[in-house]
């Protein structure tokens, strides 16, 4: 029987969080479903944990990388494995909640001509304890929508805050395989949004939307390696140009652009501050900004902020149940 969704898990690493995730999918999928499972030549028990599964669900396909290739290339392999009519990349450190997936496959079989779906996210503090326990981003749109429309502009009004993050897009499977040259868009950052850009912009399909939460988004409390300058800010900016190249709103992405660098590039700032880290380009980041004025107020007293206050934010904000920012959205096989 040809199945109607993979679901492409990349992995590298991820012993802490994938048994926890697989224990809430696996049950959830039938005939309609497989499951990819590519490890990029882990070095902790990861392979182990995922062997014990596919003894007890023959619709996993386990793939263990010889060396690590990378996390752009791994994200490639997990996509050109597939085999059903739409794919989903989900992270090993999210969940596909209780319950989800009928509601994904049910909207997927009777919604036509998809070539883009965008899965509604609510967020979980480092340990998944039951789609009750989650928490709403501030600012999302929540209802119990279930759409389809050729409107770009009403797709990111639901999507735009989460743009970016890999668990929350189901892509056609035929339009990725459409894609020339996959391959030129690694290395920056967001290869996972080029392809969803193009997937948006194949042929005449719709773009769906299921804004009810189906996706529990894992929000993990270390410090990145990256420089928020170059990923949330220029390559992110170059990104969003593309979009805009293939049909999505200016004005929309303009906003979005400078939502990520005074949010989420200030909370990255604060935490490597607080903890003595320099990785991010702070003269550049301020000069990607320079010419949006929100930025002046919403961003820079925090880039200039000495260590000692930035401590003092962070040891605040950590005694905190839920941060009212959205969380960062994942860059290679790092979480922030």
């Amino acid at each position: 029987m040809p199945k109607l969704l993979t679901i492409s898990i990349p992995t590298y690493n991820g012993s802490r969080t994938i048994g926890k995730m697989l224990d809430i999918l696996l049950p959830q999928c039938d005939e309609r479903v497989e499951v990819i499972i590519c490890d990029n030549a882990s070095k902790d028990n990861t392979g182990e944990i995922i062997e014990k599964y596919v003894k007890g669900y023959p619709l996993i396909q386990h793939i263990r990388n010889e060396k690590n290739i990378g996390p752009d290339s791994n994200f490639l392999l997990c996509m050109h494995k597939a085999h059903g009519k739409y794919t989903l990349l989900l992270s090993d450190d999210d969940i596909l909640i209780e319950g989800s997936m009928s509601i994904l496959l049910d909207f997927l079989e009777k919604s036509p001509d998809l070539s883009l779906i965008y899965l509604n996210a609510v967020g979980f503090h480092e340990k998944y304890n039951g789609a009750d326990s989650c928490e709403k981003y501030q600012r999302a749109v929540y209802d119990d929508s279930l759409f389809v429309t050729k409107d770009k502009k009403k797709f990111m009004d639901y999507a735009g805050r989460m743009w970016g993050f890999l668990s929350c897009f189901v892509c056609l499977t035929d339009a990725i395989r459409s894609i020339d040259n996959t391959e030129k868009y690694k290395g920056t950052n967001w290869l996972q949004s080029y392809i969803h850009i193009l997937c948006a912009d194949y042929g005449e399909k719709n773009l769906g939307v299921i804004a009810i939460p189906l996706i529990g988004a894992g929000i993990y409390s270390i410090i990145t390696s990256t420089d928020a300058a170059r990923v949330d800010g220029d390559n992110y900016r170059k990104m969003l140009d593309f979009a805009v190249q293939h049909g999505f709103d200016k004005d929309q992405l303009d906003a979005l652009f400078i939502w990520r660098v005074c949010y989420i590039s200030k909370r990255n700032v604060i935490k490597e501050k607080a903890a003595g880290a320099k990785n991010t380009d702070i003269k550049k980041l301020m000069k990607i900004t320079r010419k949006y004025p929100e930025a002046w107020i919403k961003l820079y007293p925090f880039l200039l902020a000495p260590k000692w206050l930035c401590k003092i934010a962070v040891n605040i904000n950590s005694k905190r149940k839920y941060s009212e920012e959205l969380h960062e959205s994942r860059v290679g096989d790092i979480i922030g």
